[in-house]
């Protein structure tokens, strides 16, 4: 077998062509199209670096909104918990006022009714004196209209007592 390998000779003026071609290639590229490249990918590091320290300044300020806001409940479960003592003490000193004003009005008013029963028993003893009066005078009347026996007598004197105490029963 016959090889015929002259393609494969080595040209110096070719491999100085090709670097340089490549070399021109790479610096256009350098200074057309990496400078953009450049520019994008530190544009975006910025971009990037800018949401991570507004996220951070959110993180900061949410933390500090959260203890404002740790703060601001405590103070008012403790407001809440004054306000309630407040209003049981409240409630307890005008339970006690409308307490005492409730014995105070009973008192008068067990005085008052008191006092009526006493001047209703007055007037009743005064009115049974009266009706005892007028029936004495009526037997003595009766008496001295006719003469009358130790029977009749008697008999007068029961009557009378039976009208004394039906009156009695009546009051």
């Amino acid at each position: 077998m016959n090889w015929n390998l002259d393609f494969l000779t080595i040209d110096v003026g070719t491999i100085l062509f090709t670097l340089i071609n490549t070399l021109l290639i790479f610096l256009a590229f350098k200074f057309i199209l990496f400078k953009r490249v450049d520019a994008i990918l530190a544009q975006r590091q910025q971009e990037v670096s800018t949401t991570y320290s507004k996220a951070d300044d959110a993180l900061a300020a949410a933390n500090s909104d959260k203890e404002k806001y740790a703060e601001a409940l405590a103070g008012a479960k403790d407001e809440a918990a004054e306000i309630i003592t407040r209003a049981e003490k409240k409630a307890r000193l005008e339970g006690d006022l409308i307490i005492s004003e409730a014995k105070t009005v009973a008192a008068d008013v067990r005085e008052k009714a008191a006092a009526a029963t006493e001047r209703e028993k007055v007037q009743a003893r005064a009115e049974l004196q009266g009706e005892i009066s007028d029936l004495a005078v009526e037997l003595a009347q009766k008496i001295m209209e006719k003469e009358i026996d130790k029977a009749d007598h008697a008999r007068l004197i029961e009557d009378f007592l039976q009208e004394i105490s039906a009156e009695g029963d009546k009051a």
